[in-house]
């Protein structure tokens, strides 16, 4: 090549190549659909980052599309908006699924309880969105504080609105856990709230309106840095003896979506793995080292967990 017409060749490829960087930036995210017809997520958990890894729970026969947009409003004055994602139509298998009747769902005067186990070091420096369920109708949206205070929504405007601590220690002999295990329950005929975190209540306190669940069993994560699994709705709320045994035990089932059959879309950058403690058991894989470099662990408390 002449070197006369070098600089000239140079600063072509770099006009192309930023131009396809500036049209790869400014693409809309699109939202991926998996997990039809009902994948079995026992033990697997998600990574999330508060920079995208948006994800969408529903039913694996739930005919449901991610929201066009969604605009959340902390209680902390902080605005987290999504962009307007579209939908990829590719699913992993080539059957369409069915769709479900709660695609046109009736009003629940039973209440609806949420459970789920999460990881993140956010609330150490921020507040953040945790989870919102049926964002497309009366969406329950709870937020998470820096003081462990946690703010339930029941409206878009944030109008109808309570604050709960966990902070009454409620059962004394719950066995220690890596994950911060989070259960929400309400109850539309007494009008009340409750949120439970490991072996810690809040107090139930009166929502100041009119509360009626959807019935849309779709829980929302906007993202956040660290990881969630095991989540699980109602379509009731829950005894006292339930979250007990969802605290303790892993495969206690929701009754209108559950985390061993469940669909989920995408978008932006997300994670899915095994959790830590299965990974923890796993052996290191090295040439020749295999099984002599097996992890066991032979505590009373390990050995009773794997029984069950």
């Amino acid at each position: 090549m002449d070197m006369k017409m070098k600089p000239i060749y140079v600063s072509m490829v770099m006009v192309v190549m930023t131009t396809l960087v500036v049209s790869s930036v400014g693409r809309r995210q699109t939202w991926t659909t998996t997990g039809y017809p009902g994948e079995n997520l026992t033990r697997k958990m998600f990574t999330l980052s508060r920079n995208g890894g948006r994800i969408h729970f529903f039913p694996p026969s739930f005919s449901v599309s991610p929201p066009s947009s969604t605009s959340i409003t902390s209680a902390w004055g902080k605005n987290f908006t999504t962009p307007h994602p579209t939908i990829n139509t590719t699913t992993t298998t080539t059957t369409t699924p069915p769709t479900h009747p709660w695609t046109t769902p009736t009003p629940s005067s039973r209440g609806v309880s949420v459970c789920l186990r999460f990881l993140t070091d956010s609330y150490l420096s921020d507040n953040f969105p945790l989870f919102t369920l049926s964002p497309s109708r009366s969406p329950l949206q709870v937020d998470v504080g820096i003081s462990g205070m946690f703010r339930l929504s029941f409206d878009s405007w944030g109008h109808n609105t309570i604050f709960l601590k966990p902070n009454v220690r409620f059962w004394s002999n719950m066995w220690p856990n890596m994950w911060t295990s989070v259960c929400v329950t309400v109850d539309p005929l007494k009008n009340v709230a409750q949120l439970f975190s490991g072996s810690f209540m809040s107090i139930r306190k009166l929502i100041p309106g009119q509360y009626l669940w959807s019935g849309e069993p779709v829980v929302y994560f906007l993202g956040f840095d660290g990881q969630v699994t095991d989540l699980q709705v109602w379509d009731y709320p829950l005894h006292y003896r339930e979250i007990y045994s969802y605290m303790q035990l892993y495969g206690y089932q929701g009754s209108v979506l559950t985390w061993s059959r469940i669909g989920y879309a995408l978008q932006g950058n997300a994670l899915l793995e095994d959790t830590f403690e299965l990974q923890r058991k796993q052996p290191i894989s090295r040439k020749g080292r295999g099984q002599r470099n097996r992890i066991r662990f032979s505590s009373r408390a390990e050995r009773k967990r794997q029984q069950l």
